[in-house]
Protein backbone atom coordinates (compact mmCIF):
# COMPACT_ATOMS: atom_id res chain seq x y z
CA UNK A 1 0.00 0.00 0.00
CA UNK A 2 1.15 3.76 -0.62
CA UNK A 3 2.41 5.72 1.87
CA UNK A 4 -0.35 7.55 3.19
CA UNK A 5 -2.61 5.36 1.52
CA UNK A 6 -4.46 3.58 4.61
CA UNK A 7 -5.27 7.33 5.96
CA UNK A 8 -7.00 8.07 2.11
CA UNK A 9 -8.63 5.28 2.37
CA UNK A 10 -9.62 5.51 6.15
CA UNK A 11 -12.46 8.66 5.29
CA UNK A 12 -13.87 6.66 2.05
CA UNK A 13 -17.04 5.21 3.01
CA UNK A 14 -16.89 1.22 2.19
CA UNK A 15 -19.74 2.06 0.18
CA UNK A 16 -17.22 3.90 -2.06
CA UNK A 17 -14.55 1.82 -2.22
CA UNK A 18 -16.54 -0.92 -3.11
CA UNK A 19 -17.39 0.52 -6.55
CA UNK A 20 -13.69 0.26 -8.22
CA UNK A 21 -11.72 -1.51 -5.11
CA UNK A 22 -8.00 -2.03 -5.91
CA UNK A 23 -6.48 -4.93 -3.91
CA UNK A 24 -5.50 -2.47 -1.35
CA UNK A 25 -8.44 -0.66 -1.07
CA UNK A 26 -10.66 -4.14 -0.70
CA UNK A 27 -7.84 -5.31 2.01
CA UNK A 28 -8.21 -2.20 3.97
CA UNK A 29 -11.96 -2.40 3.36
CA UNK A 30 -12.34 -5.93 4.72
CA UNK A 31 -10.06 -5.44 7.81
CA UNK A 32 -12.65 -1.90 8.57
CA UNK A 33 -15.44 -4.40 8.13
CA UNK A 34 -14.27 -6.40 10.45
CA UNK A 35 -13.43 -4.24 13.34
CA UNK A 36 -16.74 -2.53 13.10
CA UNK A 37 -17.39 0.42 15.41
CA UNK A 38 -17.23 1.03 19.18
CA UNK A 39 -18.94 3.68 20.90
CA UNK A 40 -15.68 4.46 23.50
CA UNK A 41 -16.30 5.66 26.85
CA UNK A 42 -15.12 9.05 27.99
CA UNK A 43 -12.08 8.56 30.33
CA UNK A 44 -13.24 11.46 32.37
CA UNK A 45 -16.85 11.04 32.62
CA UNK A 46 -17.24 7.31 31.64
CA UNK A 47 -20.08 8.48 29.63
CA UNK A 48 -20.58 6.55 26.28
CA UNK A 49 -19.68 8.48 23.37
CA UNK A 50 -20.63 8.83 19.48
CA UNK A 51 -20.18 5.21 17.93
CA UNK A 52 -17.55 5.19 15.32
CA UNK A 53 -15.29 2.86 13.46
CA UNK A 54 -12.64 1.36 15.27
CA UNK A 55 -10.00 1.86 12.49
CA UNK A 56 -11.12 5.17 12.43
CA UNK A 57 -10.10 5.89 16.47
CA UNK A 58 -6.56 3.66 16.29
CA UNK A 59 -5.64 5.85 13.30
CA UNK A 60 -6.20 9.29 15.60
CA UNK A 61 -4.69 8.00 18.27
CA UNK A 62 -1.31 5.94 17.34
CA UNK A 63 1.80 7.08 15.54
CA UNK A 64 1.84 6.73 11.35
CA UNK A 65 4.70 4.00 11.62
CA UNK A 66 2.48 2.04 14.84
CA UNK A 67 -1.19 2.59 13.14
CA UNK A 68 0.54 0.60 9.73
CA UNK A 69 2.02 -1.90 12.14
CA UNK A 70 -1.42 -2.65 13.90
CA UNK A 71 -3.49 -2.78 10.46
CA UNK A 72 -0.94 -5.56 9.88
CA UNK A 73 -1.05 -7.52 12.92
CA UNK A 74 -4.98 -7.24 13.33
CA UNK A 75 -5.11 -8.92 9.51
CA UNK A 76 -2.72 -11.13 10.13
CA UNK A 77 -3.64 -15.00 10.80
CA UNK A 78 -1.64 -13.77 14.73
CA UNK A 79 -5.47 -12.35 15.79
CA UNK A 80 -7.76 -15.30 13.48
CA UNK A 81 -11.20 -14.10 14.92
CA UNK A 82 -12.98 -11.07 14.36
CA UNK A 83 -14.12 -11.20 17.79
CA UNK A 84 -10.30 -11.20 19.05
CA UNK A 85 -9.46 -8.50 16.13
CA UNK A 86 -12.20 -6.55 17.70
CA UNK A 87 -10.96 -6.67 21.54
CA UNK A 88 -7.16 -6.61 20.69
CA UNK A 89 -8.47 -2.95 19.22
CA UNK A 90 -10.26 -2.02 22.34
CA UNK A 91 -7.26 -3.10 23.98
CA UNK A 92 -4.83 -0.81 22.29
CA UNK A 93 -7.09 1.83 23.06
CA UNK A 94 -6.98 1.32 26.91
CA UNK A 95 -3.06 1.31 26.55
CA UNK A 96 -3.28 4.58 24.49
CA UNK A 97 -5.02 6.15 27.33
CA UNK A 98 -2.66 5.17 29.67
CA UNK A 99 0.25 5.78 27.34
CA UNK A 100 -1.43 9.71 27.58
CA UNK A 101 -1.51 10.11 31.26
CA UNK A 102 2.45 9.52 31.06
CA UNK A 103 2.91 11.99 28.43
CA UNK A 104 2.46 10.41 25.16
CA UNK A 105 0.61 12.43 22.51
CA UNK A 106 0.15 9.49 20.92
CA UNK A 107 0.57 5.51 21.32
CA UNK A 108 3.63 3.91 19.55
CA UNK A 109 5.28 0.69 20.14
CA UNK A 110 7.60 0.86 22.57
CA UNK A 111 6.20 4.08 24.23
CA UNK A 112 5.39 2.27 27.66
CA UNK A 113 8.32 0.06 29.16
CA UNK A 114 8.79 -2.59 31.20
CA UNK A 115 8.60 -0.57 34.70
CA UNK A 116 5.70 1.15 33.29
CA UNK A 117 3.66 -2.07 32.82
CA UNK A 118 4.79 -3.00 36.51
CA UNK A 119 3.23 0.15 37.92
CA UNK A 120 -0.10 -0.14 36.20
CA UNK A 121 -0.10 -4.12 37.57
CA UNK A 122 0.31 -2.38 41.00
CA UNK A 123 -2.45 0.09 40.58
CA UNK A 124 -4.48 -2.29 38.82
CA UNK A 125 -4.55 -5.07 41.95
CA UNK A 126 -4.51 -2.42 44.67
CA UNK A 127 -7.87 -1.53 43.17
CA UNK A 128 -9.41 -4.74 43.02
CA UNK A 129 -8.41 -6.06 39.08
CA UNK A 130 -9.14 -9.76 38.79
CA UNK A 131 -6.11 -11.29 37.64
CA UNK A 132 -7.48 -12.68 34.34
CA UNK A 133 -8.46 -9.21 33.11
CA UNK A 134 -4.87 -8.02 34.22
CA UNK A 135 -3.46 -11.03 31.59
CA UNK A 136 -5.91 -10.27 29.20
CA UNK A 137 -4.47 -6.88 29.06
CA UNK A 138 -0.98 -8.09 29.31
CA UNK A 139 -1.42 -10.38 26.40
CA UNK A 140 -2.58 -7.84 23.69
CA UNK A 141 0.57 -5.73 24.17
CA UNK A 142 2.92 -9.27 24.28
CA UNK A 143 1.26 -10.37 21.29
CA UNK A 144 1.93 -6.69 19.42
CA UNK A 145 5.58 -6.96 20.48
CA UNK A 146 5.89 -10.18 19.13
CA UNK A 147 4.26 -9.59 15.71
CA UNK A 148 6.63 -6.35 15.40
CA UNK A 149 10.06 -8.33 16.00
CA UNK A 150 9.27 -10.88 13.86
CA UNK A 151 7.53 -8.84 10.76
CA UNK A 152 10.80 -6.13 10.89
CA UNK A 153 13.10 -8.94 11.81
CA UNK A 154 15.21 -6.84 14.55
CA UNK A 155 15.39 -6.77 17.98
CA UNK A 156 12.17 -5.62 20.28
CA UNK A 157 12.04 -5.93 23.56
CA UNK A 158 8.98 -7.13 24.70
CA UNK A 159 7.77 -4.87 27.93
CA UNK A 160 5.92 -7.62 28.97
CA UNK A 161 8.08 -9.88 31.29
CA UNK A 162 6.78 -13.26 33.11
CA UNK A 163 7.71 -10.99 36.14
CA UNK A 164 4.00 -8.76 35.19
CA UNK A 165 2.30 -11.78 34.89
CA UNK A 166 0.38 -12.94 37.15
CA UNK A 167 -0.32 -16.36 38.58
CA UNK A 168 -3.94 -17.29 38.25
CA UNK A 169 -4.76 -20.34 40.46
CA UNK A 170 -6.54 -22.68 37.88
CA UNK A 171 -9.11 -23.36 41.18
CA UNK A 172 -10.47 -20.08 41.91
CA UNK A 173 -13.29 -19.71 40.33
CA UNK A 174 -14.34 -16.32 41.42
CA UNK A 175 -13.86 -14.86 38.64
CA UNK A 176 -15.62 -17.27 36.16
CA UNK A 177 -19.09 -16.06 34.62
CA UNK A 178 -21.79 -16.63 36.57
CA UNK A 179 -24.49 -18.93 35.59
CA UNK A 180 -28.44 -18.46 36.14
CA UNK A 181 -30.76 -21.62 37.05
CA UNK A 182 -33.66 -22.23 34.81
CA UNK A 183 -36.43 -20.61 37.51
CA UNK A 184 -34.21 -17.56 37.35
CA UNK A 185 -33.86 -17.51 33.69
CA UNK A 186 -37.77 -17.93 33.79
CA UNK A 187 -38.29 -14.34 35.74
CA UNK A 188 -35.97 -12.87 33.18
CA UNK A 189 -38.23 -13.78 30.63
CA UNK A 190 -41.19 -12.80 32.06
CA UNK A 191 -39.73 -9.19 32.72
CA UNK A 192 -39.91 -8.86 28.66
CA UNK A 193 -41.14 -6.05 27.19
CA UNK A 194 -42.12 -7.57 23.93
CA UNK A 195 -41.27 -10.37 21.59
CA UNK A 196 -37.96 -9.12 20.27
CA UNK A 197 -36.56 -8.66 23.77
CA UNK A 198 -37.99 -12.34 24.31
CA UNK A 199 -36.63 -13.93 21.17
CA UNK A 200 -33.15 -12.00 21.82
CA UNK A 201 -32.93 -13.88 25.70
CA UNK A 202 -34.13 -17.39 24.46
CA UNK A 203 -32.26 -17.30 21.01
CA UNK A 204 -29.06 -16.61 22.66
CA UNK A 205 -29.71 -19.11 25.74
CA UNK A 206 -30.99 -22.13 23.33
CA UNK A 207 -28.02 -21.64 20.67
CA UNK A 208 -25.48 -21.02 23.42
CA UNK A 209 -24.31 -18.75 21.09
CA UNK A 210 -21.54 -15.90 20.69
CA UNK A 211 -23.97 -12.61 21.07
CA UNK A 212 -21.94 -11.15 17.96
CA UNK A 213 -22.62 -14.35 15.72
CA UNK A 214 -26.79 -13.40 16.26
CA UNK A 215 -26.06 -9.69 15.75
CA UNK A 216 -24.12 -9.71 12.49
CA UNK A 217 -26.65 -12.23 10.71
CA UNK A 218 -29.01 -10.94 8.07
CA UNK A 219 -32.92 -12.32 7.66
CA UNK A 220 -31.83 -14.51 4.66
CA UNK A 221 -29.58 -16.73 7.62
CA UNK A 222 -32.88 -17.91 8.33
CA UNK A 223 -34.18 -20.60 6.13
CA UNK A 224 -36.65 -22.93 5.92
CA UNK A 225 -35.73 -26.97 5.74
CA UNK A 226 -39.31 -28.88 5.33
CA UNK A 227 -41.41 -28.08 7.80
CA UNK A 228 -38.93 -26.31 9.87
CA UNK A 229 -36.21 -23.15 9.89
CA UNK A 230 -32.53 -23.51 10.70
CA UNK A 231 -30.60 -20.57 11.25
CA UNK A 232 -27.01 -20.30 9.07
CA UNK A 233 -24.19 -18.65 11.85
CA UNK A 234 -20.86 -17.66 10.72
CA UNK A 235 -18.81 -18.63 13.57
CA UNK A 236 -15.15 -17.63 14.53
CA UNK A 237 -12.21 -18.80 11.85
CA UNK A 238 -15.52 -18.10 9.54
CA UNK A 239 -16.76 -21.28 9.94
CA UNK A 240 -20.63 -21.61 9.18
CA UNK A 241 -23.16 -23.63 11.36
CA UNK A 242 -26.81 -24.48 10.74
CA UNK A 243 -29.39 -24.67 13.67
CA UNK A 244 -32.86 -26.46 13.72
CA UNK A 245 -35.09 -23.63 15.06
CA UNK A 246 -37.40 -24.75 18.08
CA UNK A 247 -41.21 -24.27 16.92
CA UNK A 248 -41.52 -21.81 19.87
CA UNK A 249 -38.31 -19.36 18.24
CA UNK A 250 -39.81 -19.65 15.21
CA UNK A 251 -43.19 -18.52 16.05
CA UNK A 252 -41.00 -15.24 17.79
CA UNK A 253 -38.85 -15.14 14.59
CA UNK A 254 -42.50 -14.87 12.62
CA UNK A 255 -43.71 -12.34 15.27
CA UNK A 256 -40.66 -10.01 14.86
CA UNK A 257 -40.21 -10.17 11.76
CA UNK A 258 -43.46 -9.44 10.53
CA UNK A 259 -42.88 -10.40 7.15
CA UNK A 260 -39.79 -8.59 6.32
CA UNK A 261 -37.42 -10.36 4.25
CA UNK A 262 -34.22 -8.76 4.01
CA UNK A 263 -32.15 -6.66 6.28
CA UNK A 264 -30.67 -7.76 9.39
CA UNK A 265 -31.61 -10.41 11.46
CA UNK A 266 -32.12 -8.55 14.86
CA UNK A 267 -33.29 -4.99 14.85
CA UNK A 268 -33.32 -2.45 17.72
CA UNK A 269 -36.08 -0.06 19.19
CA UNK A 270 -34.98 2.30 16.46
CA UNK A 271 -34.71 0.14 13.69
CA UNK A 272 -30.51 -0.19 13.17
CA UNK A 273 -28.98 -3.53 13.61
CA UNK A 274 -28.61 -4.77 16.94
CA UNK A 275 -25.49 -4.93 18.33
CA UNK A 276 -23.97 -6.81 20.79
CA UNK A 277 -23.74 -3.58 23.05
CA UNK A 278 -27.36 -3.38 22.53
CA UNK A 279 -28.13 -6.78 23.95
CA UNK A 280 -25.82 -6.10 26.79
CA UNK A 281 -28.02 -3.10 28.02
CA UNK A 282 -31.05 -4.99 27.20
CA UNK A 283 -30.22 -7.93 29.47
CA UNK A 284 -28.68 -6.00 32.31
CA UNK A 285 -31.89 -4.09 32.34
CA UNK A 286 -33.66 -7.40 31.97
CA UNK A 287 -31.95 -9.13 35.04
CA UNK A 288 -31.97 -6.81 37.71
CA UNK A 289 -35.67 -6.42 36.94
CA UNK A 290 -36.03 -9.65 37.93
CA UNK A 291 -33.45 -10.05 40.78
CA UNK A 292 -31.01 -11.76 39.57
CA UNK A 293 -27.60 -11.81 39.73
CA UNK A 294 -27.43 -9.00 42.21
CA UNK A 295 -23.78 -8.31 42.33
CA UNK A 296 -23.39 -8.84 38.61
CA UNK A 297 -24.88 -7.78 35.01
CA UNK A 298 -26.16 -10.27 33.02
CA UNK A 299 -24.54 -10.74 29.96
CA UNK A 300 -25.15 -12.50 26.77
CA UNK A 301 -22.15 -14.86 27.98
CA UNK A 302 -24.00 -15.71 31.22
CA UNK A 303 -26.62 -16.78 28.94
CA UNK A 304 -24.28 -18.90 26.98
CA UNK A 305 -22.69 -20.33 30.60
CA UNK A 306 -25.95 -21.28 31.48
CA UNK A 307 -27.53 -23.38 28.70
CA UNK A 308 -23.74 -25.69 28.23
CA UNK A 309 -24.27 -25.86 32.24
CA UNK A 310 -27.49 -26.88 31.80
CA UNK A 311 -26.61 -29.34 29.42
CA UNK A 312 -23.71 -30.71 31.56
CA UNK A 313 -26.79 -30.88 33.96
CA UNK A 314 -28.79 -32.60 31.23
CA UNK A 315 -26.34 -35.02 31.45
CA UNK A 316 -25.10 -34.62 27.26
CA UNK A 317 -22.09 -36.10 26.66
CA UNK A 318 -19.14 -33.33 27.05
CA UNK A 319 -17.81 -33.74 23.21
CA UNK A 320 -21.36 -32.78 22.15
CA UNK A 321 -21.45 -30.16 24.44
CA UNK A 322 -17.99 -28.72 23.13
CA UNK A 323 -19.12 -29.31 19.99
CA UNK A 324 -22.22 -27.13 20.03
CA UNK A 325 -20.61 -24.42 21.66
CA UNK A 326 -17.71 -24.33 18.85
CA UNK A 327 -15.08 -24.51 21.78
CA UNK A 328 -11.88 -26.16 19.36
CA UNK A 329 -10.62 -27.51 23.18
CA UNK A 330 -12.16 -29.52 25.07
CA UNK A 331 -10.36 -27.81 28.22
CA UNK A 332 -12.65 -24.67 27.39
CA UNK A 333 -15.39 -26.58 27.89
CA UNK A 334 -14.74 -28.16 30.90
CA UNK A 335 -13.87 -24.89 32.55
CA UNK A 336 -17.56 -24.26 32.10
CA UNK A 337 -18.92 -26.95 33.71
CA UNK A 338 -15.64 -27.97 36.67
CA UNK A 339 -17.85 -25.29 39.19
CA UNK A 340 -20.86 -27.79 38.61
CA UNK A 341 -18.91 -30.59 39.55
CA UNK A 342 -16.54 -29.07 42.26
CA UNK A 343 -19.44 -27.79 43.71
CA UNK A 344 -21.50 -31.30 43.90
CA UNK A 345 -18.87 -33.40 44.72
CA UNK A 346 -18.20 -30.75 47.45
CA UNK A 347 -21.82 -31.08 48.92
CA UNK A 348 -21.61 -34.75 48.76
CA UNK A 349 -18.78 -35.04 51.27
CA UNK A 350 -19.97 -32.94 53.83
CA UNK A 351 -23.07 -34.65 53.59
CA UNK A 352 -20.91 -37.80 53.91
CA UNK A 353 -19.92 -36.57 57.37
CA UNK A 354 -23.30 -36.48 58.76
CA UNK A 355 -23.27 -39.87 60.05
CA UNK A 356 -20.49 -39.66 62.25
CA UNK A 357 -22.47 -36.71 64.40
CA UNK A 358 -25.51 -36.64 63.20
CA UNK A 359 -27.35 -38.63 66.40
CA UNK A 360 -25.38 -36.60 68.63
CA UNK A 361 -26.74 -33.00 66.72
CA UNK A 362 -30.57 -34.38 66.98
CA UNK A 363 -30.25 -33.41 70.52
CA UNK A 364 -29.89 -29.70 70.26
CA UNK A 365 -32.29 -29.20 66.98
Amino acid sequence: MEPGAEQQLEHRPSAEIALAPSRAEDAFARIREQLGTVAPRDPVTRKLRERRERLAILAEICERPTFDVLVAWLSSTHVPSTNTKRAYADDLRFWAEYAAELGHERFSIGCLSADDLTVWRLAEERRGAKPRSINRRLSTMSSLARFEADRSQRPLVNPVTRDNRIKVDRGDTSSDTPILEKPELQRVLEKCADAREALVVTLVYTLAGRVSEMCEADVDALKRRGDGRTLTLRRKGDKTSDFPLPAEIRALFDVVLDGRTEGPLLLDASGARLDRFDVDRMLTRLGRHAGVLPDRDLTPHVLRASRLTHMHDEKVDIDDIRSYADHAELATTLVYVRRRDTGGKRAGHAAAAVPVYGDQIARWV
